[in-house]
């Protein structure tokens, strides 16, 4: 369809990734000798590696570092102009004189071909070399399958697609190679879709409204214990087959399947019409049977993306964060190890799914969860399963020249400007940890959890950095752990966290 003049491989409809890298919990630190420390810190490490392969977020940062689109506009609009055409519109001018107009990454412009009568051709410069693109409009403006409302984004779309082929081409080839069974999907979804194929998916008692504990009959008796024992991918899937489309996602997405970022602007995925599983389109063929429609009527807190799900609300910091934070400080200031002492993982999972279901309207008071562990464990795993952690990478980089500053002043107008560069909802929420963590630490005589107890903790889950490669030794890992600048940031935080947020 293209002519021999106007040929160029067009921008594809690829796939997309982008994935957080950030660990657990490292839940049985606290105040102990240095050597136990650093000890403590390497295993965290260990289990940082492990999480961190949920979400990746490669593909995302890509995406963040793509040419942005310009348009050159021709000021003296020729006679011959489409009407679907605006000021990117140059009439009929030769390739030569599109290198005088375009000299920089990412710009771009509409001409009629000069070597095919009656069809028009998108011209732009990426990695500085000019492209040319045969251009087409039948309501919607398209070079390939894609269609989008306005060149504009037509250009930054493709600009994405081709910035990720040239930077990770080899890596986009490998990327949907992912087990199932270590698949985002499977890791969030496993508990929930074992309580629905076991039919017990009562989290919450409604006679007492309160989740259910381990105790109880009802989610988490012991033959559910036995039968998570012997459970498997085959006893989980449901043998449905999903019913994948197309999808233009808003927001922010990752794959289901290889937990990478769904990367452009249109058509960046494909969604199942059952249960709103997410993947690639390359992705969406090596997902198995396992079609689960219940997870559909889930808000899907947990593992989604802060900025996305805040998008339409009058909330500027999720209900599950505000929540949990105001009853662990009305019960939960004075118990000792509060956010070291890890709580039941059953009951974390049962008032997870609570959350997932009911949203704000989950009971956390003592009565209905009497382990103020379980409220703080879920707090953390929110933290935890976001993609893009709280403190971006871009703002840890910052962050972590600003805190090696000499004095007081210095640190917090640096830690002021590099917060700025966070998303209103990631600063927003940011604020609420820290001045929690902040009136944690003010009872630290009591709770044993000091400013450097609590970074310990919370560091691998709020910051967004690098992780250790797979082939790293005992040794690398104690001696990261002596070193990680994660935690100290996050100290500086708490410590200075009057002078940044008041």
């Amino acid at each position: 369809m293209t002519s021999p003049a106007d040929k160029q491989q067009h921008p594809r409809s690829c796939g997309n990734g982008g994935a957080l890298k950030r660990g657990p919990d490292r839940e049985n630190q606290g105040n102990t000798t240095t050597c136990s420390t650093a000890m403590e810190g390497g295993r965290g490490l260990e289990q940082h590696r492990r999480v961190s392969s949920v979400w990746k977020s490669y593909l995302y940062q890509l995406q963040q570092e793509a040419p942005k689109p310009a348009a050159v506009l021709c000021t003296d609009r020729p006679p011959d102009s489409p009407p679907y055409y605006g000021l990117e519109y140059h009439g009929k001018i030769t390739r030569h004189h599109c290198e005088k107009l375009l000299t920089e990454n990412g710009t771009y412009i509409v001409r009629h071909s000069d070597r095919a009568e009656g069809f028009y051709t998108l011209s732009m410069r990426f990695n500085d070399v000019i492209k040319h693109f045969r251009l087409y409009y039948d309501g919607k403006h398209y070079v390939g399958e894609k269609r989008f409302d306005t060149v504009h984004d037509l250009v930054a779309d493709g600009l994405v697609t081709l910035y990720m082929e040239s930077q990770a081409g080899e890596y986009l080839k490998k990327m949907s190679a992912t087990s199932y069974l270590n698949s985002p999907h499977y890791t969030i979804t496993k508990s929930l879709r074992r309580h629905i194929r076991t039919n017990r998916y009562a989290v919450v008692d409604t006679e007492n409204q309160r989740p259910v504990s381990p105790k109880d009959t009802t989610p988490f008796s012991k033959a559910e214990e036995q039968d998570k024992d012997n459970c498997s991918a085959q006893d989980i899937t449901t043998q449905r087959p999903h019913r994948f489309n197309v999808h233009t996602f808003t927001g922010l997405h990752w794959c289901g399947l290889c937990g990478h970022f769904l990367w452009g602007f249109v058509s960046q995925g494909v969604k199942c019409q059952d249960c709103n599983f997410k993947a690639h389109k390359q992705c969406s063929s090596r997902v198995p049977n396992d079609c689960c429609p219940d997870l559909k009527d889930l808000q899907s807190i947990f593992g989604a993306d802060l900025t996305t799900s805040l998008r339409g609300s009058t909330e500027s910091v999720p209900s599950v964060v505000t929540e949990c934070v105001s009853e662990v400080e009305a019960r939960g200031l004075t118990m000792e190890g509060i956010y070291r002492v890890p709580g039941s993982q059953d009951q974390i999972e049962a008032l997870r799914l609570a959350f997932e279901r009911d949203g704000n309207r989950v009971n956390l008071t003592e009565k209905a969860v009497p382990d103020i562990n379980v409220v703080a464990g879920v707090l953390k795993l929110y933290l935890r399963l976001l993609p893009i952690p709280l403190i971006t990478s871009q703002c840890f980089l910052k962050l972590q020249a600003v805190c090696k500053l000499s004095t007081r002043e210095a640190k917090v107008s640096g830690i002021r400007e590099a917060l700025q560069t966070l998303p209103a909802a990631h600063l927003s929420t940011l604020k609420v940890i820290i001045m929690h963590l902040a009136r944690v630490c003010d009872h630290s005589a009591v709770n044993k959890m000091t400013a450097t107890s609590l970074s310990t903790v919370f560091a691998p889950t709020l910051v967004q950095s690098a992780v250790p490669g797979e082939n790293i030794q005992p040794a690398d890992l104690l001696a990261m752990a002596n070193s990680a600048q994660e935690p100290r940031v996050v100290e500086v935080l708490v410590v200075y966290h009057r002078d940044i947020f008041l």
